[in-house]
């Protein structure tokens, strides 16, 4: 199919490059109501994404436009060429500056391993499903329903100018619904995590921290209005938190004018009292989805150092963006690791706090550094005792907060996360509801 691809693609007139992303996907899909199995289902997906670039002048600017369209191996050839020509069509109105696409590499790709190419995914689900349900033993709290998914993705890129490679991946993904009664209140909680290896004790944990949320939700307090406090953010919303650098170091959000970060100055200040941000990118990160040797411009991946003790090292992006600003091309890697602070997660919580750990809707945006959301449910420390709390929300600035910003010992993964579990923030803005 891709010669056949190749072929019609020759007989397109002012096309100027190509690239062609084949992609099959293998999967199974597991649903159930309490534990019981609803639905077995298992698909089979193929198809390319075929991308035509057409350069060309305006006022003695070289432009390259571009246009994508999905071919499906069921198309017949006139088919075909109606389509990838309406693209090279479309294209000519596409007014991107103009970039180099990926050229071929000679060097070896890095090694992605896991453990789920030792069974089929058929054999896999089952494996998967005693690791979630195994914590479902609780009489107060239950899981409501699972959805299992597992996918085998293989993907193969190849260009105009050459390149030609190819690599396999799996992509897990397991939602679930907890429900907890208590004291008259029925809570219903939402989780989601993803995967590419088969840990059963780790997703066991999984559920089991989500019950107890479920139940420290259902006999919550009302959460104070604080004012300016000291909160902790504890696994989702901690990793949230690193998003405001991961888009800072990011070439298409500099070339966009989004970010304001410069090379070799500490994106935190000049006076920094608690822990500076080390970052890395790293592609072939354990049990992560998003672990790939190529990204999707076929561009080989490596691991890269963005931030080292505050200090912003490089940008990092794809070839277009990168040659837009003139610097060394990263490919897009979409893994994240942290490096941990000097303190515990149990020093934070020797004086008074606001540890949260489920929010509505937590946001960090990238530009301005503005985070906040809605409290689901936290830990309120006033000194003498700890209580679960809900409602009321957070807000603040990172740019405000980020000369006191304290990384924990503890790390957490969570798919493309590696970093702290909980970080501290000192003077949060925080409105409760009493």
């Amino acid at each position: 199919m891709i010669d056949k691809i190749r072929q019609i693609l020759s007989t397109i007139k002012d096309i100027s490059g190509y690239k062609i992303v084949e992609t099959k996907i293998e999967s199974g899909e597991l649903f159930f109501v309490r534990k019981g199995l609803d639905m077995n289902r298992g698909k089979s997906v193929h198809y390319f994404s075929v991308t035509v670039y057409k350069d060309f002048e305006e006022d003695n600017t070289k432009y390259r436009g571009s246009s994508t369209t999905t071919i499906h191996p069921t198309m017949h050839d006139d088919e075909i060429f109606s389509s990838l020509n309406d693209g090279a069509f479309a294209a000519g109105f596409i007014k991107n500056e103009y970039y180099p696409l990926v050229k071929p590499y000679k060097l070896a790709p890095l090694e992605i391993s896991t453990n789920l190419y030792g069974d089929t995914i058929e054999n896999w689900l089952p494996k998967i499903t005693a690791a979630v349900y195994k914590a479902d033993t609780l009489e107060n709290g239950w899981i409501n329903s699972t959805e299992v998914f597992l996918n085998k993705v293989f993907t193969r890129i190849i260009n105009s100018e050459g390149v030609d490679v190819s690599f396999e991946n799996y992509k897990g993904e397991v939602e679930f619904i907890t429900d907890w009664k208590e004291n008259g209140e029925d809570i219903e909680l939402y989780k989601r995590f993803d995967f590419s290896e088969f840990n059963y004790e780790e997703i066991t944990e999984i559920v089991k921290e989500q019950l107890k949320i479920s139940r420290d939700k259902a006999i919550a307090k009302p959460t104070p209005a604080l004012g300016k406090y000291t909160v902790l953010l504890t696994g989702g919303p901690a990793e949230e938190m690193f998003s405001f650098y991961s888009s800072q170091s990011s070439a298409q959000d500099k070339y966009n004018h989004t970010s304001n970060a410069e090379l070799n100055k500490n994106i935190q200040g000049d006076e920094v009292n608690g822990d500076l941000i080390n970052m890395t990118l790293d592609p072939q990160l354990t049990n992560s989805s998003n672990s790939v040797p190529y990204d999707m411009d076929g561009f080989q991946l490596k691991p890269v150092k963005i931030f080292e003790n505050g200090i912003l090292k490089r940008f990092w992006g794809d070839i277009r963006h990168s040659h837009y600003l003139n610097i060394e091309p990263t490919g897009l890697i979409r893994n994240i690791v942290v490096e941990g602070g000097k303190h515990s997660a149990e020093e934070f919580r020797k004086e008074p706090y606001l540890e949260l750990v489920a929010f509505s809707d937590f946001q960090m945006d990238g530009l301005t550094g503005d985070f906040g959301g809605e409290i689901r449910l936290g830990w309120y420390f006033d000194g003498e005792k700890t209580i679960p709390v809900t409602g009321g929300s957070i807000s603040g600035n990172i740019k405000e907060v980020q000369k006191n910003l304290y990384f924990s010992k503890e790390l957490q993964k969570n798919n493309g996360f590696y970093g702290p579990k909980t970080i501290k923030l000192l003077d949060v803005s925080v409105s409760g509801i009493e």
